[in-house]
């Protein structure tokens, strides 16, 4: 494939809106519309219409520009209609999902008109987090316009953060960077912190629900209530006495500049950053490092909000020496990294538990005593060890005495501890 006749492009899913980056001949990742030459109109309105009458097709702006004229039928929102697709037709003899694909057909043919008949390399889409129903949905969308998981990529807003920090100067994410976001259902904030150890870079990212400061729904709508005060108290909570390198402000609730004179005040010793491009670029430069690495990039480890950002493992004698037995690794979900394993306790009755954290130089070892558990030197002592998480920074270790089999019966004894990580 030709690389210049070829494009590196992210896309992002978010509000009811797409938009579009991709990287340009001079290597800069530059933010797109297919429809328009209007530099503020990078937003595109995820909706669709047709005129029963002329069968034409309308998308985007020019769709809701269209909707309640005689003879129109407009949808809008298609990703939230596709999630919910039952099958039967919705619009034009389509169906939620065929629907999506059409009006994904319909923006990639102009953008590839725009940009001189450049073909997809790889597309890195990002939406606002996991989203088990309209994953599988977008991906189907792209599959019948032949852009496969060979050439497609999924990734959450956070993970679409972290991918336009790394991109940027190294100046710019020396210390932790943070982002603010406003929606009319949201109002978070994210940090990123870098565990600069040997080997792969691991970016911790930490979530804040900051809606007990102040109502975003109710600022978007032009109601400044009390909403610099909270705005003030929740920016100061999350970066006082704090090492922020930048700060990043997006989201509908940024778009207009009632926060400016806060965001002013910040500036001082740090990078300051508004806009509404954010994500997409950071999917764009995603696109990049998976499609099309440089030999020079450096290795990340992104660790989502609700991954561990600590392993847990069971030091243990096995073939003549001992090792470490993982339990639970990095990066997993916490929700996901329950486990269950088996052990013979040989003359003695504690659990040696290492923790290793990315952003921590040394491991802490903790140690787990078993009252009251006989301690036999025939290898005939079992338990059974069970992790499950609270959070990301609380594990339960449940141990119970198995017994073995005929050799010795179980004591039906049972032992837990909280081992905050």
């Amino acid at each position: 494939m030709d690389e210049e006749r070829t494009l590196i492009l992210g896309m992002d899913l978010c509000d009811g809106s797409l938009q579009l980056a991709y990287i340009d001949e001079r290597g800069d990742m530059v933010s797109v519309s297919p429809f328009s030459n209007d530099v503020g109109k990078y937003r595109i309105p995820t909706a669709i219409c047709t005129d029963s009458r002329y069968k034409e097709w309308y998308c985007g702006h020019d769709a809701l520009k269209m909707k309640g004229k005689e003879g129109i039928v407009c949808f809008d929102d298609l990703i939230e209609r596709a999630k919910n697709d039952d099958g039967e037709p919705a619009l034009g003899g389509l169906t939620p999902t065929a629907l999506l694909t059409h009006y994904f057909r319909i923006v990639l043919t102009a953008l590839r008109e725009k940009t001189g008949g450049r073909i997809i390399k790889g597309l890195t889409v990002s939406i606002k987090q996991e989203d088990k129903a309209a994953e599988p949905v977008i991906k189907e969308a792209f599959a019948q316009l032949g852009i496969e998981s060979d050439r497609l990529s999924l990734i959450t807003h956070p993970e679409a953060f972290m991918n336009y920090v790394i991109s940027q100067k190294k100046d710019i994410w020396i210390n932790d960077v943070g982002l603010f976001y406003m929606s009319e259902d949201a109002f978070d904030f994210y940090r990123l912190t870098f565990g600069k150890k040997q080997g792969p870079i691991c970016v911790v990212t930490e979530k804040t629900d900051l809606r007990s400061y102040l109502d975003p729904a109710a600022v978007i709508s032009g109601d400044m209530t009390n909403a610099l005060t909270g705005f003030k108290e929740a920016v100061s909570k999350m970066i006082n006495k704090q090492m922020v390198s930048a700060l990043y402000f997006t989201g509908p609730g940024f778009e207009n500049s009632w926060a400016d004179e806060v965001l002013k005040g910040l500036c001082t010793g740090r990078r300051i950053f508004r806009g509404q491009n954010l994500y997409v670029k950071g999917a764009g430069y995603k696109a990049r490092r998976t499609f099309s690495p440089a030999e020079d990039d450096e290795e990340f480890v992104y660790i989502a909000p609700d991954a561990l950002k600590s392993s847990i493992s069971l030091r243990a004698y096995k073939d003549g020496g001992y090792e470490e037995a993982i339990l639970a690794d990095i990066s997993t979900p916490y929700k996901e990294a329950g486990r269950r394993v088996e052990v013979i306790m040989d003359e003695t009755n504690e659990l040696d538990l290492i923790v290793h954290n990315v952003l921590k130089k040394d491991f802490v070892c903790a140690i787990m005593t078993l009252d009251n558990l006989e301690e036999r030197n025939d290898r005939s002592v079992k338990v059974s060890i069970t992790l499950k998480f609270a959070d990301r920074d609380t594990c339960v270790i449940t141990v119970r005495d198995i017994g073995f089999g005929e050799i010795r019966e179980t004591t039906y004894r049972i032992w837990e501890q909280i081992l905050k990580i």
